[in-house]
């Protein structure tokens, strides 16, 4: 694999082009989107540090599905599509380990729409605040409390509402103590209630 940085909003693909790499993710993360007819954004999937993506263009051949952004400065590891083959006729075990991530990535991706279709824009918030925390992207503090690097922007566009109704809400999360909002990033000051909105949405 190579590596390759890339600068605050640059394209690793999109929609349409030919699937001729897979990547992971060292540090930064990667934004997966669609635009509707009308021109609004709809974030996919935001990618976050180790993990893997790009990789189901060069099992299927086809291409690509979605738009890649970097968010801030990010470093990936590259590996382009004959070393991918030369790889998996070495060792037939990855693709059986591709499964089981597919099938992962698919119950996420199943949750995420019932969530979105289902709950009230607090419950949303609530697992995607969950979501990233478990997807080890948080930071502990000095406290034990969880940063987590995000936008308000990025938060309404994850779980489908608008700037404003994400604010609110994340407003009155912070007046509950469940939060504590800085610029660009969030501050989890209750995980344990947040585990436990988390599971009462289920």
């Amino acid at each position: 694999m190579t590596e390759r940085t890339l600068s605050d909003g640059e394209a690793l693909f999109h929609i349409g082009e030919e699937s001729n790499e897979l990547y992971q993710i060292i540090t930064g993360k990667i934004k997966c989107n669609m635009y509707s007819h009308d021109g609004k954004e709809v974030v996919i999937s935001t990618l976050l540090s180790g993990e893997t993506f790009g990789e189901q263009g060069l099992l299927d051949g086809l291409t690509r599905a979605t738009n890649t952004y970097s968010v801030g400065v990010s470093l990936v590891k590259v590996l382009n599509k004959k070393h991918f083959s030369q790889l998996c006729i070495k060792y037939p075990e990855i693709n059986a380990q591709l499964i089981v991530m597919f099938s992962h990535r698919m119950r996420m991706a199943f949750e995420i729409n019932t969530d979105n279709l289902t709950l009230p824009l607090r419950q949303r918030l609530f697992r995607c605040l969950h979501r990233i925390v478990v997807s080890l992207s948080a930071t502990p503090t000095v406290d034990n409390a969880l940063s987590v690097d995000i936008s308000h922007d990025e938060l309404a566009r994850m779980v489908g509402a608008s700037r404003q109704n994400v604010s609110k809400e994340l407003k009155q999360m912070e007046r509950d103590g469940l939060l504590t909002i800085k610029y660009g990033k969030m501050v989890i000051n209750n995980l344990q209630a947040l585990e436990k909105e988390y599971y009462a949405s289920n």
